[in-house]
């Protein structure tokens, strides 16, 4: 059970207790119970509604659009399914996986030097070129602003004495503190990944990459091998070498469009993805406004209204 599951689940339980404690008048923490999760729960019911609409839309989008081949995909929205591919690689900084892509997030809620809670996260998202391939061809990705619907790579709540020395690095570069506690998360692209994209295919805008260069991905890497303990003459030597046959300027490339235009990237087939989103929309929509109306109820009993 992942860190965010066990969260969810305890915000669950205290939602609960805030109920049971609202018909006892005689309970010490009962004011604070009801303006907490009343507050907390108003705002999560609201933010499930808006959120399933999203789901609907996006599920809608993914199934009028139809899956093209690669070299037949036109400009445009497109569906493509393929595999991920690329000219060389990073190490992403928490699971120490080889990737193109990776999106780090960390937060910890302890300032150790004031012992005073506070909220802190920080998301970070590095990635080299990445490419979608087919037997047809390739279409380079342009993962800015991406719906990810990927699998947790590394998915922890660690502390002090656990942590290891790259979720330390993590977060020292990050500002956040290394000796409290911290619920840290990654999802990464891997070579030979499969992969499932809704985007835009548009003009790519000479200039406009965003990727990092093999030199500053060559140095990422030692970096990266340095914190996970690989000594020093193992290490490989500085190289900017570039697998030949990827075109890093093409003329097209598979990105978000406009605001309301979405980029999905999945390692699960079409179907399943929009059976999921379907599931979690009909969730959110018929299951936020009932939580949202019962946390009112709190917040009007903690206000003797009710």
């Amino acid at each position: 059970m992942t860190p965010r599951t066990v969260a969810s689940r305890i915000w669950l339980f205290g939602w609960f207790v805030a109920w049971i404690f609202s018909f006892r008048q005689d309970a010490l923490l009962f004011p604070w119970l009801l303006l907490l999760f009343g507050a907390s729960g108003i705002v999560v019911g609201l933010v499930l509604f808006v959120r399933g609409f999203g789901l609907l839309q996006r599920k809608r989008w993914i199934e009028d659009t139809p899956v093209s081949k690669i070299a037949a995909a036109a400009m445009g929205r497109v569906k493509v399914m393929g595999k991920a591919t690329g000219p060389y690689t990073l190490i992403s900084p928490l699971a120490g996986a080889d990737c193109y892509y990776y999106r780090a997030a960390a937060s910890n809620g302890q300032n150790a030097q004031t012992e005073e809670e506070v909220e802190s996260r920080v998301v970070e998202t590095i990635y080299a070129p990445l490419f979608i391939e087919d037997e047809t061809g390739r279409l380079m990705i342009d993962p800015r602003g991406a719906q990810l619907d990927l699998p947790y790579e590394y998915d922890e709540a660690v502390s002090g004495i656990s942590m290891t020395e790259c979720t330390r690095r993590f977060l020292r570069r990050h500002g956040l503190s290394d000796i409290g506690s911290a619920a840290v998360t990654e999802c990464v692209i891997k070579p030979g990944d499969p992969l499932f994209v809704l985007g835009t295919l548009g003009e790519s805008r000479a200039g406009e990459n965003h990727y990092l260069s093999a030199e500053a991905a060559d140095l990422q890497r030692r970096e990266q091998m340095e914190a996970m303990g690989v000594p020093e003459t193992e290490l490989p030597k500085a190289s900017a070498h570039v697998s030949g046959g990827f075109e890093l300027s093409p003329q097209t490339v598979l990105c978000k469009g406009g605001d309301r235009e979405p980029l999905v990237l999945s390692r699960e087939a079409p179907q399943r993805v929009i059976e999921g989103m379907a599931k979690k929309a009909v969730f959110d929509i018929w299951g936020g406004p009932p939580l949202a109306l019962l946390s009112l109820a709190l917040l009007l009993r903690w206000f003797h209204l009710w």
